[in-house]
């Protein structure tokens, strides 16, 4: 049986709150939360397919549905985790739009993963269709809650102060959909295919 660990990663930032300053709105997107504010959330583990060995004799088709899996799921972590300018915002419309823009971006994110997801290859074997649906279903759940949020902030009147605060609210619970969605090796590692194809994916690794 291959041997395999568990390594802590970085992932998405967390809306943790709109703070009202004398000089306007500003928004704070922190994965430790706002400065002075609460403490860091413990760090998420994912499975880390860095001590496994690969298995040349692993199923093709296997390998073929992890590579496409775990491209899936890294590849919407990694996107999130980049770099974003947030300039400082010092009115409400300001903080409305890099909201909207944070939201927009999320449901952009989220619903390439949901994509990558749909255009796997038939699944090889049936716990693979079950993790694949449970992830869809998730990313999907978050990709709507992020994009429903956008349309009615969007609407809302410039300026309006508390169209804010369900937005910002909406940042997090869309990324709350899929917090226990970001390890694709993990839901897999009780079918003995599926393990050795993750050690053979490339994408499997955790790269960040």
């Amino acid at each position: 049986m291959n041997n395999h660990c568990e390594q802590s990663a970085k992932f998405p930032n967390r809306a943790r709150s709109l703070a009202l300053v004398a000089a306007g709105a500003g928004l704070c997107l922190a994965l430790a939360g706002c400065s002075g504010g609460s403490s860091p959330e413990p760090a998420i583990t994912i499975t880390s397919t860095s001590t496994m060995s690969s298995d040349p004799a692993a199923n093709p088709a296997a390998v073929q549905w992890m590579d496409g899996f775990c491209g899936a799921i890294h590849g919407y972590r990694e996107a999130n985790n980049r770099p974003a300018e947030q300039p400082a915002v010092g009115t409400v419309e300001e903080a409305q739009k890099q909201i909207s823009d944070t939201l927009g971006t999320l449901a952009t994110q989220m619903g390439k993963a949901v994509d990558d997801l749909n255009a796997l290859p038939p699944a090889p074997v049936p716990l693979a269709e079950t993790v694949q649906k449970t992830y869809l279903d998730k990313y999907t759940a978050g990709r709507d809650t992020a994009a429903n949020a956008k349309a009615t902030l969007d609407k809302a009147k410039r300026g309006d102060e508390k169209s804010q605060f369900p937005a910002a609210d909406a940042v997090e619970a869309a990324q709350k959909k899929i917090a226990d969605a970001y390890d694709p090796v993990g839901p897999v590692m009780g079918s003995p295919e599926l393990s050795a194809a993750a050690a053979s994916a490339p994408k499997c690794t955790v790269r960040s």
